[in-house]
């Protein structure tokens, strides 16, 4: 098996979530054994920024890769796509601090790679395997991988009476673009306010991302949120939804969660074969097991 690169450059370009800047992002074609490499082109000299486990400094909402004191933020969705579209080997120049929200999924990235298509490269690609399981438990999150002879993912979250239990599941990373793609972020409605006092999602709408109402309120209260999102009064629809999206499916918070494991995991570094079982996960567990498996695959080269 060969490994693969981008078949030409793609261009996306739109707001960050958490900064709310303007920014480029140019993915191009890399070397052989290069991995995923940013590049802040907006920066004297272009600095570089190896997208590893080892170098994840932030989760909050989102995870950001720091070297040398250059950071790119908020870079899940972009690494599901790469990773889930088979690529390999892939350059990611920047303009910004933050990768685009674009509609808060990876749709647009898998969609931009699946027109410019993939090439195979002169150099072997080696998929690892697990000989043992590779956990991390923290608090009641917990998030397993078992040995198996492909890539196969299992997620459970569950925020009490504000979304009960849900479950997603991927049988094979090929079946990515039509069942995990375009599902998107989300929000509790209780927590957009203390986000933005925190200075985090400047650039987060109501088209980019789902609010899931878990308390009642007045009318005037909606409309008072709506308006710092930038939006006219809102209803919250039938389905405790705070916008006017519909969900795509009714797991789609679950689903969401299931791509930004992908993403997360993808910084290891290596192409492997899991059974990828996870209760409850986030930014924060999802980067410490991805730094326990890229230990695991360097101790075990």
């Amino acid at each position: 098996m060969k490994q693969k690169t981008i078949a030409g450059a793609v261009r996306l370009s739109g707001k960050g979530l958490h900064f709310g800047k303007e920014s480029t992002l140019t993915v191009m074609p890399a070397e052989p054994n290069t991995g995923y490499l940013f590049v802040r082109t907006d920066l004297d000299g272009c600095p570089h920024i190896r997208a590893i486990a080892d170098n994840v400094n932030e989760t909050s909402r989102g995870t950001t890769v720091t070297e040398n004191g250059i950071s790119v933020s908020t870079i899940e969705h972009l690494m599901a796509a790469t990773y889930a579209m088979g690529i390999d080997n892939a350059e990611f120049r920047v303009d910004g601090p933050e990768v685009p929200i674009l509609d808060g999924s990876s749709r647009y990235y898998v969609e931009a790679f699946s027109k410019v298509g993939t090439k195979e490269q002169d150099a072997e690609l080696k998929v690892l395997n697990l000989d043992e399981p590779v956990s991390f438990t923290n608090g009641d999150t917990e998030i397993t991988l078992l040995p198996a002879n492909d890539y196969s993912a299992k997620v459970v979250v569950d925020y009490g009476k504000a979304m009960p239990t849900q479950t997603a599941e991927l049988s094979r990373l090929a079946d990515f673009p039509s069942e995990i793609a375009n599902c998107r972020t989300f929000v509790f409605l209780s927590e957009i306010e203390p986000l933005l006092k925190m200075n985090l999602i400047k650039g987060g709408d109501l088209d980019n991302a789902i609010v899931v109402v878990d308390k009642v309120l007045p009318q005037s209260e909606y409309d008072r949120i709506a308006a710092l999102c930038g939006k006219e009064s809102i209803k919250v629809q039938e389905s405790g939804i705070l916008n006017t999206l519909k969900l795509q499916f009714d797991n789609e918070p679950a689903r969401h969660k299931l791509l930004d494991i992908i993403g997360d995991l993808a910084l290891c570094g290596f192409r492997f074969n899991a059974r990828i079982e996870a209760v409850r996960p986030g930014h924060f567990a999802n980067t410490q097991l991805s730094k326990k498996l890229r230990q695991y695959f360097l101790q075990k080269r």
